[in-house]
């Protein structure tokens, strides 16, 4: 989490939300991070909040295994978006493939992709990834309407770093 957003400060109840484990789990790991110096902790409006450390002995060694390692495996993932209904198209960028400069980091495009459902694999991808997942869920007619409008967005995905884990639309 804090690897993957290394600008960023988070409050205890944040980190505990995002990786969905209890506060009271979370704040003895934070502890001990903050022991060796891999995190900082500051007190900001009577709360903690924890930031990495970039002068910590072996911040970019872990920054590059971090960069290595994807959150959440293609074929695992694969498997996930294909049981979320009719998939046509699902496409992972950014920080599945460390791209930062991506406009978002999953697309999903198909048919009977129950909100529920959808929602529960975000939830559960954020709490792998421990970051904020931008993404884009459109149906089959919306996104061809928009790829053939040559639509910014749609454009963008397809034209930077990407990779297609599922393409029944031959884009």
């Amino acid at each position: 989490m804090f690897l993957y957003d290394p600008e960023r400060s988070f409050e205890l109840k944040t980190i505990s939300k995002r990786l969905n484990i209890r506060p009271a789990l979370v704040k003895k790991h934070l502890q001990n991070l903050v022991e060796i110096k891999f995190i900082s902790r500051k007190a900001a409006k009577g709360e903690n909040i924890f930031r990495v450390n970039k002068d910590f002995g072996f911040y970019k060694e872990l920054k590059a295994l971090a960069a290595k390692i994807s959150p959440a495996s293609e074929e695992k993932m694969l498997k996930r978006v294909a049981g979320l209904g009719k998939v046509k198209l699902a496409v992972i960028s950014g920080i599945f493939i460390n791209f930062d400069n991506a406009r978002a980091d999953l697309l999903v495009v198909g048919e009977n992709i129950k909100p529920a459902k959808f929602n529960k694999f975000l939830k559960d991808l954020e709490a792998e990834t421990g970051k904020e997942i931008n993404y884009a869920l459109m149906t089959t007619k919306e996104f061809q309407y928009r790829y053939g409008m040559y639509d910014r967005f749609v454009r963008d995905m397809l034209d930077f770093k990407h990779k297609k884990l599922i393409n029944k639309l031959r884009i």
